[in-house]
């Protein structure tokens, strides 16, 4: 997957409902910030914990200065904290997980899906953008692509409403969104 101008991930959080006013957020991945962007202009967040393992994507992320003000004021923090252990953020406080292209990465998936569910508020999603091409890839590093397995593992963990959106975008901007939701 090639890195483009955001596109698809802009397009994904489009497409995310929450009915929070002033929500907090948890991105996972954010990397260069496309739907970063979008999460602050459309869902108009109170939080946003971005949470990216890669150095170079962290550097991009807080020395960008449309970000520096959310930084400053607290509304955003970077973290390069693996996302199988968020201590930092506190259980049932968070209204949406969002995630583009980082599902096929997390293993042990039910691990990531376990503490999903802890900082996920009661009612709160989580949104997981994914690429069919994905399933082309080195199934070492892409361990999470059969979105039918991932669809099962979210229901084990507990999730409910658990499903796969349609398909959105065409050529190699198309993808789908896995989404669940934490029980009230």
């Amino acid at each position: 997957m090639s890195m483009g101008k955001g596109e698809d991930s802009i397009d994904a959080v489009s497409q995310v409902i929450v009915t929070t006013k002033e929500p907090v957020i948890v991105e996972l991945g954010p990397g260069a910030g496309y739907s970063l962007r979008e999460i602050f202009s459309s869902l108009q967040p109170s939080r946003v914990y971005a949470i990216e393992i890669s150095d170079a994507f962290r550097k991009t992320l807080t020395d960008n200065e449309e970000f520096a003000a959310s930084i400053e004021s607290g509304v955003l923090s970077v973290h390069g904290d693996d996302a199988e252990s968020l201590g930092f953020i506190p259980s049932n406080s968070v209204d949406l997980i969002f995630g583009f292209n980082v599902i096929y990465f997390l293993d042990p998936l039910d691990v990531y899906l376990k503490e999903m569910k802890r900082i996920l508020k009661p009612g709160g999603t989580f949104n997981f953008g994914v690429k069919d091409i994905a399933q082309t890839f080195d199934k070492e590093i892409y361990v999470n692509t059969d979105w039918s397995a991932c669809l099962e593992q979210m229901k084990s963990a507990g999730f409910v409403e658990v499903k796969q959106l349609e398909k959105r975008l065409e050529g190699p901007l198309e993808y789908s969104t896995l989404v669940g939701v934490k029980p009230n």
